[in-house]
């Protein structure tokens, strides 16, 4: 969604100019190639990747960052070594439902750091 989100004045994606990490395509094509047996197209309900479409928003693709390869590994309450966000300023991105827990937490810390100020 920021990815197609406008900045009025300039034209560009809000996300442009920023760092960031989304659904890597290597966990959206697996996701797909391993239902669409019996999905169909569930797992493609967009024409592009996202991570694709979150790249061509970007000022570089250096400011696109995939973190660790995983396919089932989650994060928990009390394990984060799976899980991966990008923090740019006031921005905070992650890539999938298994980050959930060090997203709350680092997004708590973030809201924390901008009440301080």
């Amino acid at each position: 969604m920021l990815a197609r989100t406008q900045d009025p004045v300039t034209g560009r994606s809000v996300l442009h100019g920023r760092r960031t990490t989304c659904l890597p395509k290597y966990l959206e094509r697996s996701a797909y190639l391993l239902t669409a047996w019996r999905l169909g197209r569930y797992y493609r309900t967009y024409p592009a990747y996202v991570q694709d479409e979150i790249q061509a928003a970007l000022a570089s693709p250096s400011d696109f960052e995939r973190g660790p390869r995983t396919l089932a590994a989650r994060g928990t309450a009390t394990d984060h070594r799976p899980a991966f966000t990008v923090e740019d300023a006031n921005y905070l991105s992650s890539r999938w439902p298994g980050d959930a827990y060090l997203f709350t937490e680092r997004f708590l810390t973030l809201l924390e750091k901008t009440t301080r100020t």
